[in-house]
């Protein structure tokens, strides 16, 4: 059996993590690089192999497409969603019934319709979101309409359909980790120096294994709803204590609560893809 993973510009600690994780099974790690691959028949993955891909480029998605085989165990629900990569519209989180801030698209200049959009996520301040980036870039916390417009012009220039969202004051950002069903660590992200965004912390304290029920349900249901059996996922918690989903990030950094605090997720998400690569071996 081998782990196959595909790499492209990914955190050196991410395969690190992996690899260790597959040396203590004595499974063969195998990680490709996606700008190289030659997309040679013979590299096609068999039944019972496992593969994930923690890179988040085409070249990446595209590789990891090619590997794919029936039986090759990896975290699509149902496996062949993997040929199908639509973004995590917060309408999908919407029409599922999960909570969001309210949210639009934005893919116009038209300052009439800008104010009408404006208005629709409750008024200023509100959260410009660019997509298509990680660890807080292209998110802008923007609070009056000058601002908004020249935001709104640029990005609109360089082809981005931005989201306009409401903007919850003084929330508490949660990052929860699922695999399978289960959430298998949590933590809250502290605030940045003179920043609205956050970043993962330092102290060991701050990560935790069990997580109140009602964030770990809205969680766990948004990682189905992406299809999938692992995710990072976003939520906010107001001051009265509504909670608000924001994403399920697949593929997601897992490493700070393995880093810091030892929780070992590498290890979990190698075993739940070994579980599925015996049984599919078995079925052959």
């Amino acid at each position: 059996m081998r782990f196959c993973c595909v790499n492209d510009s990914v955190p050196l600690t991410t395969a690190a993590l992996l690899r260790t994780a597959c040396a203590a099974r004595s499974l063969e790690f195998v990680e490709i690089d996606a700008r190289a691959f030659d997309y040679a028949e013979h590299r096609q993955l068999a039944g019972g192999d496992m593969l994930y891909r923690p890179a988040i480029s085409i070249a990446a998605i595209r590789v990891e497409q090619f590997l794919f085989q029936e039986r090759v165990a990896s975290f699509y629900r149902p496996p062949e969603s993997i040929y199908y990569q639509p973004s995590t519209s917060p309408l999908r989180f919407q029409r599922a019934g999960l909570p969001i801030p309210a949210t639009v698209y934005c893919s116009t200049t038209q300052r009439g319709i800008i104010r009408g959009l404006v208005e629709q996520v409750g008024g200023f301040p509100i959260v410009v979101k660019v997509l298509g980036y990680s660890s807080g870039i292209g998110v802008m916390k923007v609070d009056s309409y000058p601002i908004l417009f020249s935001v709104l012009d640029f990005a609109l220039a360089q082809r981005h359909n931005p989201l306009l969202c409401a903007y919850i004051d003084h929330a508490t950002h949660w990052r929860l980790i699922v695999l399978g069903d289960v959430v298998v660590a949590a933590y809250v992200n502290e605030p940045d120096a003179d920043d609205f965004r956050t970043h993962a912390p330092n102290d060991e304290r701050s990560y935790t294994t069990t997580v109140r029920p009602d964030l770990a349900g809205i969680a766990v249901q948004a990682v189905q709803v992406i299809q999938t059996e692992f995710a990072g996922v976003d939520l906010l918690e107001d001051q009265r204590g509504n909670v608000f989903l924001l994403e399920a990030n697949f593929p997601c950094y897992f490493a700070h609560p393995q880093e810091v605090a030892g929780i070992d997720i590498s290890g979990m998400m190698v075993e739940h893809l070994l579980r599925k690569a015996v049984g599919y071996a078995a079925s052959l």
